[in-house]
C-alpha cells in the first residue's frame, strides 16, 4: 500500500505552483515590464475569480470521474499552458495575451484544487488528515515559494543573455510541471470514490443546504472572508515594495535578490513554521492552539511597516530577518486556517464540494480586497509605510472573530 508521505509532498507542491505564479509571480513580472500598479493589482486580483466561483463546477468534479483522474488530466494541461504562456509573452500584445493565458491556468488550477483537496480527504483517514496537515502545508508553501523565488532567480540569471527571460523561464517551468504530473500519476493510490453521482444539480443543492445550516455558520463564513483581509492587500503591494526603486520608497531588490531571499531564508523559515504548526495542532488540538497560530500569522506584518519606514539597504540583514520571521509566522499560523476549513466540512456527505465552497469563500476574501489594493496604495500617495499601517488595521476583523469560532469546533481537533 502506498503511504501518504510518498505522494502528499508532490501533490501539494504542484498545487501551489500555478496558484503562486498567477497570484504573485505575475505581479513581479508586470512590475518589471512597466505595467502600472493599479492596473496589474486589479487584473491579477480578478484572476482569483475561478477559485471564487469554483463551487459552480465542483459538483461536476464530485459527480463525474474520480478525483485521481481529474488531478492527472489538469496537471498535464497546466504544464502545457505554461509553455504556451512563454510564447505569448513574446507577442506585441503580451499584456492582453498573458492575462488570458493566466486566466486559463487559473480556471484549470481551481478545478485541480477541487479534486486535490477532495482526494486528500478521501485517501487519508481522520488521524492521517491531522497528522499530514503540517506536511501538506509545508510542501504547499514550498511550491509557492519555489514559484515566487526560483522563477525570479532564473529570470535574473537570464537577463544578460536573453531578450525574453520570462518567456524562457515559463517554458522551463512547463517541462518541470510535466515531470511532476508524471510522478503524481505514478505515486497516487486509487482509493474507492463513493461520492460519484450523475445528479450534479441535486448534489449542488444538498451541498449549499448542508454548508449553510451548520452551527455557527455566520461566524465561520465571516472568518473565511475576513481572516486574510490584510494579507490579500499586502500580497499585491509587497512585491512592488521589495523591488521598487529606493527613491520611490521601495527597497530596490533585483530579481535575483528577491528570489534568493524568498527562495532560501523564506523557504527554510516557512518549512520550520509549517512543521511546527502541524506538531502543535496535533499535540494541543486546534481549539487550544488557535490563538497562538492566529497571532503568529498576523503580527509579523508589522515588519513590512518597519522596512518601509527605515528602508535598509538591499543587502542588509534586516531584510533577511524580516522576511524569515514573516514566513515562519505564516507557515505556523496558516495551519490553523486549513484545519478550520477541514473541521467545518468533516461530517459532510460531499466533503469535496463543501471544502471547495469554503475555499471559494476564502478566495473571495482575497480577490475583492486585492482588486482595490492598488487604488488604495495610490490614494495613500503611493506611500508604502502608510499602506502597511493600513494593512495592520485590516488584520483586526479576522482576529476578532476567533472567540466566536472556538465554541463550534468539532471534538476531533478539540483536545
Amino acid at each position: 500500500m502506498i503511504k501518504p508521505y510518498a505522494y502528499i509532498p508532490t501533490l501539494y507542491l504542484y498545487q501551489a505552483i500555478p496558484y503562486s505564479i498567477v497570484m504573485t509571480t505575475s505581479v513581479l513580472m508586470y512590475q518589471q515590464l512597466g505595467i502600472p500598479v493599479s492596473s496589474f493589482a486589479f487584473w491579477t486580483s480578478l484572476l482569483y475569480l475561478p477559485w471564487t466561483i469554483k463551487p459552480l463546477w465542483s459538483p461536476v468534479v464530485e459527480s463525474y470521474g474520480t478525483k485521481r483522474k481529474w488531478i492527472v488530466i489538469t496537471q498535464f494541461l497546466m504544464a502545457a499552458m505554461f509553455a504556451l504562456l512563454g510564447l505569448a509573452l513574446q507577442s506585441g500584445a503580451f499584456y492582453l495575451l498573458s492575462l488570458l493565458g493566466l486566466a486559463l491556468i487559473a480556471f484549470t488550477s481551481a478545478s485541480h484544487d477541487i479534486a486535490c483537496d477532495g482526494f486528500y480527504i478521501l485517501a487519508l483517514n481522520e488521524r492521517e488528515q491531522n497528522y499530514y496537515v503540517g506536511i501538506r502545508s509545508t510542501f504547499y508553501r514550498l511550491g509557492s515559494m519555489s514559484a515566487i523565488g526560483l522563477i525570479p532567480i532564473l529570470v535574473g540569471c537570464l537577463n544578460p543573455v536573453s531578450s525574453s527571460p520570462w518567456s524562457f523561464a515559463f517554458f522551463i517551468l512547463g517541462l518541470i510541471l510535466c515531470a511532476l504530473a508524471a510522478a503524481n500519476a505514478f505515486l497516487m493510490p486509487k482509493p474507492v470514490d463513493t461520492t460519484a453521482d450523475s445528479s450534479s444539480g441535486v448534489v449542488y443543492l444538498e451541498v449549499l443546504k448542508s454548508f449553510f445550516s451548520k452551527p455557527g455558520v455566520k461566524a465561520a463564513v465571516a472568518f473565511m472572508l475576513l481572516y486574510r483581509l490584510g494579507e490579500a492587500q499586502l500580497s499585491k503591494i509587497a512585491t512592488p515594495f521589495l523591488v521598487d526603486a529606493v527613491d520611490k520608497g521601495g527597497l530596490g531588490l533585483s530579481e535575483t535578490q528577491y528570489g534568493v531571499i524568498y527562495g532560501t531564508a523564506g523557504v527554510i523559515a516557512l518549512t520550520l513554521g509549517g512543521i511546527l504548526g502541524g506538531l502543535v495542532a496535533g499535540k494541543w488540538g486546534l481549539k487550544r492552539s488557535m490563538w497562538i497560530m492566529v497571532l503568529a500569522m498576523n503580527l509579523p506584518n508589522v515588519l513590512y511597516l518597519f522596512l518601509a519606514y527605515f528602508q535598509p539597504s538591499n543587502d542588509s540583514w534586516l531584510i533577511w530577518a524580516a522576511v524569515t520571521t514573516e514566513q515562519f509566522g505564516y507557515g505556523f499560523g496558516f495551519c490553523a486556517y486549513m484545519l478550520f476549513l477541514i473541521d467545518y466540512v468533516r461530517d459532510a456527505k460531499y466533503k469535496t464540494a463543501e471544502y471547495a465552497l469554503a475555499t471559494a469563500i476564502m478566495a473571495l476574501g482575497m480577490m475583492l480586497p486585492g482588486m482595490i489594493s492598488g487604488w488604495v496604495f495610490e490614494f495613500l500617495d503611493s506611500s508604502y509605510s502608510l499602506f502597511f499601517f493600513y494593512v495592520l488595521v485590516c488584520t483586526v476583523p479576522g482576529m476578532a472573530l476567533v472567540p466566536f469560532l472556538k465554541r463550534n469546533l468539532n471534538s476531533a481537533i478539540n483536545s
